[in-house]
Order: structure tokens, then sequence, then C-alpha cells
């Protein structure tokens, strides 16, 4: 996942004491008031990028509920972020499988904020959280911090040292980001990292979960995994 010099913006001025606590301080966002909320956070001496920035965010936390229901009120986003990050529903299904298997040390290679690292430490697997944008890998780190059991590392995910790891995780990132928006990748040799890579970690005998998009062609599928469709309300994700 790439961030732009625009996320970071908005996620610099949270990461410090002041920033944060600002942040929490807010009720409810709502649109209607959010103009006199910005008036009355300057009156009360907040620099305006910090001002910005906690009214982004409260903005973000709103949208994101959809999601991650009330673990979105204690968490940071980017818009990037929570365009592509899993549902904490279905996330919990992908820990689930982790858990199961009886695999404790579970790496998620490409975590971006966080959101499958979340439902694998809540099931109390122990989790190394990699993710190699810098503006996203603090996001997953401030999401991640109410487990301690959970570290992130900001890194590119195929270069990480594997030792001791009992089982992988991965996202990958699929889509581009600029700062005109998103754009969908198709090719999962297109992919961060790239389907083949995946490949060559089951290929080492690791057991491997990936997320894919719902539309990735069967042919494109390697042939000894298992594949599995899920839907939320009538939408397959």
């Amino acid at each position: 996942m790439t961030g732009t010099s625009t996320e970071y913006e908005h996620i610099a001025p949270l990461l410090t004491s002041e920033g944060w606590a600002l942040l929490n301080s807010l009720g409810p966002y709502s649109e209607a008031e959010s103009l006199r909320t910005s008036l009355d956070l300057r009156k009360a001496g907040h620099p305006a990028e910090l001002v910005s920035a906690v009214l982004t965010q409260s903005r973000l936390r709103a949208k994101a509920a959809a999601k991650f229901g009330p673990f979105a009120e204690h968490m940071l986003f980017t818009h990037a972020g929570l365009e592509q990050a899993t549902r904490l529903n279905i996330a919990a299904l992908h820990a689930q499988r982790f858990a199961a298997a009886g695999l404790e040390r579970v790496a998620d290679l490409g975590c971006g904020i966080g959101a499958d690292a979340i439902a694998l430490a809540t099931l109390e697997r122990k989790v190394t959280a990699v993710e190699r944008d810098e503006t996203t890998a603090p996001v997953a780190t401030i999401n991640l911090m109410p487990w301690p059991e959970a570290t992130v590392v900001n890194a590119d995910a195929t270069e990480v040292d594997l030792t001791g790891v009992d089982g992988v995780w991965l996202d990958p990132a699929r889509r581009t980001t600029t700062t005109s928006g998103t754009t969908r990748l198709f090719d999962p040799e297109a992919f961060s990292p790239p389907l083949s890579f995946v490949e060559s970690l089951a290929d080492r005998g690791l057991p491997v979960g990936v997320k894919m998009g719902p539309g990735t062609p069967h042919e494109a599928l390697p042939a000894n995994c298992e594949a599995q469709w899920i839907s939320v309300h009538g939408e397959v994700t």
C-alpha cells in the first residue's frame, strides 16, 4: 500500500499526545456541525493543520463503523487504508482458520491499517504485522496497541525473515494509489506482493492464506489451494 503526502499530513499531527487527546475528545462526527467544530477548535488555539487532521479522522472513523463497528471509535485510518481494509467480521473468519489449525505465530504480510492483524491478535495469535508504507505502518501500530503480542514492522513484505513463523496471511494491494484516487489492478502479478510470491511461500511448506478479489479468474488460482468466496448481506467480498 502506498500513501500520499496528503494522507501523511492528516496522520502526522495525530501521532502526538496533543493530537491523539484532541481527536478522542470529539463527539460523534456530524457533517452539518463540522464547520462550527472547526471554528471552535481554532478559537481554542489549536493549529489549523491539527484541526484539519482531527476532523478528517473523525469523519473516517464514522465511515469506518460499517466495517469495524465500535472498534472504529479508537482506531486511526487513511482514506486508501479504509477503502482496502477487510471487514472485521470477515477478518475474524480468516483468523479462525489459523487458530483452528493451531498456528500460534502468524505473519501478516502487507497488513495495511491492521484489520486482519487485529482479528488474529484478538484470537491470541502472536502477530508480526508487516507494512512497507511509512504512513500506513504508524496507523497499524496505533490500531494494534491494545494487543501487546502484536508487533508492527515497517518493511517490504517480500524481504521479511519468517524464521519461527507458523503461518502467513497476506492481503496483497490490488489498487495503485495516487493523489487523484485509487485504480484497481486485475493482473495477480501486478499485486503487491505478487501472487507468485504467495505461491513461493506455500512451496516452502508454510501454511498460507491470501485475500483475493472476488473477480479473480479461476484459472489464475493455483491448483493446490482451496478457494473460498464470502458474501456479506448479499455482496461478494
